[in-house]
């Protein structure tokens, strides 16, 4: 009988745990190039690529990549996931607005909102995968979005944003070595004024510009005058 409470009493945690978190794995598969989604309900908190079963490369972000509803590929990606999950919280009242902001004809399309601190992807309503950085991000007087992506994005708002350090200028940063764009507006160039990485910023290799902001890769960070 105490053997069976030690083990009893052991499984509880483990049961309590379950109940809270989730593991499953799924395969996803792009046919023909296409994109294509996956769903495996709500509350999804992190993807994993297990294994990759096609030829064309998966890469995150760019050929497969997640949200909280599952998992997307495109680009030929076919692989199987391991997708982490937890079963959401209610929503709290004050928890921020929905705001509705749509790409249409594959255009830049920019979202005002005043005082964002904060902004998430809560539907896509785009075949078009919304990633964030590349073709919708944020920042403290809305939601840009790009390149045919639609949604709806929760925000959290309630301060005014500080100017910026002078007009003209905009601080990029890439976040663990990871791509990041960064929206200015439509623009014709841009030059780097100050680097505050160690890691080098090169033109046209760790930084660069397009038609809507500016993009940095590979660690690269610093201050960029724009046209």
């Amino acid at each position: 009988m105490s053997v069976l409470r030690l083990a009893a009493a052991g499984l509880l945690p483990l049961l309590f745990s379950a109940a809270a978190d989730a593991q499953q794995q799924i395969r996803c598969s792009s046919r023909n190039y296409q994109y294509q989604f996956c769903s495996t309900g709500e509350g999804v908190t992190r993807a994993y690529l297990v294994s990759q079963s096609s030829q064309s490369p998966c890469i995150e972000g760019r050929s497969w990549g997640w949200d909280r509803r599952g998992v997307w590929v495109s680009q030929g990606c076919d692989g199987t996931f391991r997708v982490d999950s937890f079963r959401p919280p209610p929503p709290q009242s004050g928890g921020g607005q929905r705001v509705t902001c749509a790409s249409r004809d594959d255009r830049y399309e920019f979202c005002y909102v005043e005082g964002v601190t904060r902004a998430e992807l809560v539907r896509q309503n785009s075949q078009t995968p919304c990633v964030l950085g590349r073709n919708w991000g944020w920042r403290g007087d809305g939601i840009w979005v790009n390149n045919g992506c639609r949604g709806e994005f929760l925000v959290q708002a309630g301060w005014r944003p500080l100017p910026p350090p002078g007009p003209g200028f905009v601080h990029c940063e890439s976040h663990e070595y990871r791509y990041n764009f960064c929206s200015t507006g439509p623009i014709r160039n841009a030059q780097l004024v100050q680097q505050t990485s160690r890691a080098p910023c090169i033109r046209g290799q760790t930084w660069g510009t397009q038609r809507n902001g500016i993009w940095v890769d590979q660690g690269c960070e610093g201050q960029f005058r724009v046209n």
